[in-house]
């Protein structure tokens, strides 16, 4: 049991004494939890930032910890706390809504902390497949759930989008979590989530005006990213991808001020969107 189980300052849940040979059981004592209302802010910022999984298991557990810790703000301290709703604000620009797989987060949480295999009934672009997997990180990346997982019959970790899992069952079938894994290592090459083969090693170079300096350089894109200093007017980054697919939207995203000077097949992949971009206007005037 206690090699499972913990109290709030993660030691043993069972404290066992042994006294004239006899063996005695009982919970062990824990501290009331507590916070500042610095920390209870903190809280809810990170609550606000979780915005579009508003009505599911994971911000209502957050929000259910937030109305626990309030109670244990003293009393002198409570002014503090006056209009903190207003204080943070998210605009929700562009997230989803989790709400209506909910049930689907569950399972998933479910799960990750107990090590067990799920069974999937999922939605891509191929179609509708059933997959048994092993479930080993949820990812938020721009506002969006994606499961990382081992997929037993394919032999390899692949990522699901949350909001594409039609039904999910959680199954009794334990795993034992990979030591060699990390999320770090899985994206080193991936600008965003969408992995390419490992073997792909894609040199990708952009230049940026002076303007974009802000917004390209006091960011991270990718583990690997390398930003030069502004000459002339403009700067130059460099990352290395598995695959081209998110990086191409997001030079799209910026338009006309990014320019790809490699590889060869990015720069025709612009210059076949842009022409595409042209023709859908035709003879379009004011």
């Amino acid at each position: 049991m206690n090699e499972f189980l913990s109290n709030r300052q993660g030691e043993p849940l069972i404290r066992v004494t042994r006294t004239g040979g006899v063996e005695r059981w009982r919970l062990n004592e824990t501290m009331p939890l507590e916070a500042t209302p610095y920390q209870l802010m903190s809280l809810y910022l990170g609550s606000i930032l979780m915005s579009s999984l508003d009505q599911t298991v994971v911000r209502d557990g957050l929000m259910d910890m937030f109305a626990d810790l309030e109670e244990t703000i003293p009393l002198a301290q409570r002014a503090l706390l006056k209009n903190y709703q207003k204080k943070f604000y998210t605009t929700g620009f562009g997230s989803r809504s989790y709400e209506e797989v909910d049930e689907h987060i569950d399972v998933v949480l479910r799960g990750l902390l107990n090590q067990f295999k799920l069974e999937l009934f999922y939605r891509s672009q191929k179609g509708e497949r059933q997959y048994l997997i092993q479930p080993y990180t949820l990812v938020m990346h721009r506002d969006a759930l994606y499961l990382n997982a081992w997929v037993e019959n394919y032999r390899e970790i692949r990522t699901f989008r949350v909001d594409n899992i039609l039904t999910a069952r959680l199954t009794k079938d334990y795993f034992d979590y990979p030591t060699d894994y990390s999320p770090e290592s899985f994206y080193e090459r991936s600008f965003g989530v969408f992995k390419g083969d490992e073997a792909n090693q894609i040199t990708v170079t952009i230049e940026f005006p002076e303007i974009l300096y802000d917004y390209v350089a006091n960011r991270s894109w990718i583990a690997n990213q390398e930003i030069s200093p502004v000459q002339d007017g403009k700067f130059l980054m460099k990352v290395v991808v598995s695959n081209l697919f998110e990086i191409f939207h997001w030079v799209m995203s910026i338009g006309s001020e990014a320019r790809v000077i490699e590889p060869g097949e990015l720069i025709e992949m612009v210059k076949g969107e842009a022409h595409k971009i042209l023709d859908g206007y035709g003879n379009y005037s004011r």
